[in-house]
């Protein structure tokens, strides 16, 4: 039995940068001249992924440069959450908290690398750490301090959320729901601030503390994120992880996993309606002030990059491989999907 896919509506039209399959190849360039990918079906994963078109339907308008740059940033991002969820890495909490605070502190908010760092706590921060740096030169010039303390925390809050699902799946414990939700949300944020990267200006701190602003970024999160977990909950069901809308709503409601997929279709869908209003009034919220510090041209720009997330992630979920479950890894791991 396969699993069917609940329908999903946007209200805007899906698009594609010029750039994305020149992306495409330097982003395998990239994880090939950094040794990123662990072994030939690690590499054969992430070119099955295109990122490159999810960053090309993510980014549209951005330039050449710019987009390369996202796009090398999303494939270390997952490479390195690949390691988290589908190695014994993804079930050592401790270790997996040392990974993860060396990482973070990689992203100094003034922009410095240190070259003469000292060796690497752990063989797979020794793997990542000049791919990283590579990415922190070339992000920081231009970048504001107040932009790069932001990604650095919500790296932080997502490196935290990897550690309590370790946690979780070395007790065997399923997250309650509401759980699950609060920590899922996370994800999403670092490449939300890649946005202001590829447009060249920043969200003022003073916008973006904003509720009707965070509110915005919250119903994108979770609409991107729980369209992730319907796409990949069969592979997770197969590894057994817990960690998936679907299965947490399964496990919660004692259902089948169409059941729940269907419940979780209708969660989505609420949740792109939601966004779909609030970037269509956030103007609304301002004050003549805050008026002056983002102006409509910018703002009208900076929201719709956060449509082409909406739009270009559904899209790109149709055209990627990364979530089959038919791939050997995880075939043989569990041999057919509990439905």
């Amino acid at each position: 039995m396969s699993l069917r896919m609940p329908h999903l509506r946007v209200e805007f039209p899906p698009e594609l940068s010029p750039f994305a399959d020149r992306a495409e190849a330097g982003a395998r360039a990239f994880v090939a001249r950094f040794g990123l990918a662990p072994d030939e079906a690690a590499r054969r994963h992430h070119e099955r992924s295109l990122l490159g078109t999810l960053m090309g339907r993510a980014y549209p308008q951005s330039g050449a440069e710019e987009l390369q740059l996202v796009t090398d940033w999303i494939s270390c991002m997952l490479v390195l959450d690949d390691q988290f969820d589908e190695t014994s890495l993804g079930t050592e909490p401790e270790r997996l908290r040392e990974v993860c605070d060396e990482v973070l502190g990689w992203f100094t908010e003034d922009g410095s690398v240190d070259d003469e760092a000292g060796p690497a706590a752990h063989s797979l921060t020794e793997v990542f750490r000049p791919a990283y740096a590579d990415l922190w030169r070339r992000t920081a010039p231009l970048t504001s301090p107040a932009w790069r303390r932001r990604l650095a925390a919500h790296i932080g809050a997502f490196f935290d959320t990897c550690v309590w699902e370790s946690e979780n799946r070395l007790t065997g414990r399923v997250p309650g729901l509401d759980e699950y939700i609060a920590h899922r949300g996370r994800a999403l944020m670092p490449y939300l601030d890649l946005i202001e990267v590829t447009t060249h200006f920043e969200v003022p701190e003073e916008i973006y503390g904003l509720p009707a602003f965070a509110e915005m970024n919250a119903a994108l999160s979770d609409a991107d994120l729980w369209t992730n977990d319907l796409f990949s909950c069969e592979k997770e069901a197969l590894l057994g992880d817990p960690h998936n809308l679907v299965l947490v709503h399964r496990h919660a409601h004692g259902t089948d996993l169409q059941t729940a997929a269907d419940a979780v279709g209708e969660m989505v869908q609420d949740r792109f309606d939601r966004f779909t209003a609030l970037s269509s009034s956030f103007a609304e919220h301002l004050t003549p002030a805050q008026r002056a510090l983002f102006p409509a041209d910018r703002l009208e720009r900076h929201v719709a990059g956060l449509r082409s997330w909406l739009t270009g992630q559904l899209q790109w979920r149709f055209e990627t491989l990364r979530f089959d479950p038919t791939r050997p890894e995880v075939v043989s791991t569990a041999g057919s999907t509990p439905l």
